[in-house]
């Protein structure tokens, strides 16, 4: 049983073709490298297994997608002509395949994650340099250059860091020593900066479903400071990834109460209708989190 996709060079299926299929894993990737930008039309075939095929705008699962829905309503769907506006777009695919209905639970976690993210971080960053530029945008990272076996559900968080310099000013002083004063500190600028969390979930042999903040990543705008700034705010950020954790395994809590899992994985944007053939989205329109149950 497996999910299988082809992705052909020219609207209604025509000129080079290129198949893949999950064989007997959930996911299958391609980062199409030479053949960037390349292709116009899709087509999604469920053989035995419910399942999703996306054709992402950039080579590392993100921006605009093309997604085919197969195993709900139809068996296969297809994109004919992706159109004008995505038409030779697709850098990146991903084919996933899917359990039965009956033992999924999907979970969308922007509006799960957002006001506890908001509310952790608030709290930790209180009376510090550091404040949240709007709220996370919360999407899906798949099989990512720093750990590319994996999938995540990631946190991106913008901020804003106010950088205070202090200010000297020196008086010549032909007589001797030159005279130093001290005028205090004054604002020099705001810098923009990120954290991102990869938040991985998984299942242990007791059919437990966890969640873990396994990678932080910390940026800032570059500037005369700039290293100044990140040395102040990444520790804290870093090791903010154990709160997170711990809040994630909380909020998990409940949900292990109910029923004993056998896998869990993700899926980018929001949740697909399977009775859809298809449609267009945005990878970090949100990302679902699919529990399955144990049988």
């Amino acid at each position: 049983m497996s999910v299988t996709t082809t992705l052909w060079e020219h609207k209604n299926f025509g000129g080079q073709m290129f198949t893949s299929n999950t064989q007997s894993g959930r996911y299958f990737w391609n980062t199409w490298g030479k053949h960037n930008d390349f292709f116009s039309s899709m087509r999604a075939w469920a053989n035995g297994h419910r399942g999703n095929a996306y054709a992402f705008e950039h080579i590392d699962f993100s921006g605009r997608f093309a997604a085919l829905n197969v195993g709900g309503q139809f068996s296969s769907s297809w994109w004919s002509y992706f159109g004008d506006a995505f038409n030779d777009k697709v850098s990146s695919s991903l084919v996933v395949a899917r359990e039965p209905q009956d033992i999924e639970t999907e979970v969308a976690l922007r509006s799960i994650v957002t006001p506890q993210f908001t509310s952790l971080f608030d709290a930790r960053t209180a009376g510090t340099p550091l404040s949240r530029k709007g709220d996370p945008r919360v999407y899906g990272t798949f099989f990512p250059d720093h750990d590319k076996q994996l999938v995540f559900a990631t946190i991106h968080q913008d901020l804003s860091v106010k950088v205070r310099i202090p200010l000297k000013i020196t008086i010549p002083n032909p007589f001797g020593d030159d005279v130093e004063i001290d005028l205090g500190q004054f604002r020099w600028s705001d810098y923009s900066a990120n954290v991102r969390y990869d938040i991985l979930f998984f299942v242990t042999r007791d059919g437990v479903l966890h969640g873990r903040a396994k990678w932080s990543h910390v940026w800032v705008e570059a500037g005369p400071f700039s290293q100044k700034v990140y040395d102040e705010i990444a520790p804290g950020l870093h090791g903010a990834k154990s709160a997170l954790t711990s809040a994630i395994e909380g909020g998990l809590a409940l949900f292990n109460r109910r029923r004993r899992f056998a896998d869990a994985y993700v899926l980018p944007g929001t949740a697909p209708d399977m009775n859809q053939s298809g449609f267009f989205a945005n990878y970090d329109d949100d990302v679902v989190l699919v529990a399955v149950t144990r049988r």
